[in-house]
């Protein structure tokens, strides 16, 4: 018996026959730093007529200098495309660097150009701002107040932590500049600071500004705290000089 003349044909497999990567309707990707994106990114593999491959293995890479990456920890996943060519890749989380996110779709044991999405990741951010507590803020001229400002923050009804603040002493309800008399902080060299900057909320969204301190002006005096993400709140504080005990005129004795 002779050899066969042909060698018997091969099919193609999948991997084969696709031409390109297709986006599949993948929504806008972006979420605060330290949170999941909410969205997640499908790729479609096409054969050159644009029919959808199934059972073709897609890599997405997040590529660049960024802390995130898919739940898990990974940078890189590889999914097989389902019945409709779609491969969707898992949710991204995002870290601590803001700014954009590449994260490129390639298909595995074929050379076809590769896709890239682009993800943002945003400042952590508040949308409410409440005082734990309820006490009058009053101070009698030349001391300090007896209790410190502590504020939480929220996010849509969450717990925002990680959240940037600023905490000024302001002018008036219609002047945010930094009042120049009137209650004060005290910075590491006993210096008078009407605006504090570089504050963040702790991991339960709570942000306990330090001791405030009275000048001798008296009267009431605005301070407001302003977050990333545009939540604003504003305290008053009241300097006032401390009730005399003197008798009250009906107590004392008749003529």
């Amino acid at each position: 018996p002779g050899t066969p003349s042909t060698p018997p044909a091969t099919t193609p497999t999948p991997t084969d026959t696709v031409d390109h990567l297709e986006d599949a309707g993948t929504a806008k990707l972006t979420a605060m730093a330290g949170d999941a994106f909410g969205k997640r990114i499908s790729t479609r593999a096409e054969t050159e007529a644009g029919k959808a491959v199934a059972k073709v293995r897609v890599r997405f890479t997040i590529v660049g200098d960024t802390d995130t990456t898919f739940t898990g920890g990974e940078s890189v996943a590889t999914v097989a495309t389902n019945s409709s060519g779609v491969a969707v890749a898992p949710a991204l989380q995002a870290g601590e660097k803001t700014g954009a996110v590449t994260v490129r779709a390639t298909v595995v044991g074929r050379t076809v150009p590769g896709l890239d999405y682009k993800a943002t990741v945003t400042e952590r951010a508040a949308d409410a701002l409440a005082r734990t507590g309820d006490a009058a803020l009053t101070c009698a001229p030349g001391g300090e107040f007896a209790d410190q400002v502590e504020v939480k923050a929220t996010y849509q009804g969450a717990v925002a932590d990680g959240v940037a603040a600023t905490a000024t002493l302001i002018t008036s309800a219609d002047d945010a500049t930094a009042n120049d008399k009137g209650p004060y902080f005290k910075d590491a060299d006993d210096k008078t600071v009407r605006t504090l900057t570089g504050v963040k909320t702790d991991a339960k969204g709570l942000l306990k500004l330090p001791k405030l301190y009275a000048d001798d002006t008296t009267g009431t005096f605005l301070l407001r705290i302003t977050t990333a993400g545009g939540a604003t709140l504003t305290v008053e504080l009241t300097v006032a000089a401390a009730e005399t005990s003197s008798p009250s005129p009906s107590a004392s004795p008749s003529a």
